[in-house]
């Protein structure tokens, strides 16, 4: 397992920002350039909030505008990257 890059905790395939970004946008070479990182809250980590906003039962992250049209796509990854190998 990877660390997080803001904890230094193991971050879980199913619970990484990288993985789950990289489902996103298509795009492999993300895991490549940017660290593990939690992408829910885990433990004192507060993960990846501006994009666990858009997942189901998540608060919203008051740093960044809320952009509806990002639910369908976040939460689809979402759901790829809980099937990804732990």
């Amino acid at each position: 397992m990877t660390t997080c890059d803001k904890c230094g905790k193991e971050v879980c395939p199913t619970n990484d920002a990288t993985i789950f970004e990289a489902i996103l946008t298509l795009n492999n070479n993300v895991i490549l350039v940017n660290q593990a990182r939690h992408l829910l809250p885990e433990g004192n980590c507060p993960g990846s909030p501006s994009r666990a906003q858009y997942l189901e039962g998540q608060p919203r992250d008051p740093r960044y505008p809320y952009l509806e049209k990002n639910e369908i796509p976040y939460r689809e990854a979402f759901k790829k990257l809980l099937e990804f190998p732990s």
